[in-house]
């Protein structure tokens, strides 16, 4: 009866993990942008900055993408040319429109 029951709650538990693993995976939408692009990036809070709470901005930039890093990672450059040494995440990027 115990082992029953430790079944149906495991096949339950299953269930429910892989109806949320399909929910997240539709709303999921991953970003990919392609060299030339212009992006923002999202702003980097430091305690050092006076303006680094919840009314500062919340987004630099913009930028250009210089190459594809890794899957997901991109190089940025400023708008003078100089390319940024560390590759950003495409979650801390956002198009920006000109």
């Amino acid at each position: 009866m115990v082992d029953e029951l430790r079944d149906e709650s495991l096949h339950n538990l299953m269930t429910y993990q892989d109806s949320m693993k399909r929910s997240y995976d539709k709303k999921l939408c991953a970003q990919a942008f392609k060299p030339g692009d212009w992006v923002l990036r999202r702003r980097q809070r430091s305690n050092e900055e006076p303006n680094s709470r919840k009314l500062g901005e919340n987004w630099e930039g913009p930028f250009i993408i210089e190459m594809l890093a890794s899957k997901g990672f991109y190089f940025l450059k400023n708008l003078t040319g100089d390319v940024l040494t560390k590759p950003w995440n495409a979650s801390h990027l956002h198009l920006f429109h000109k």
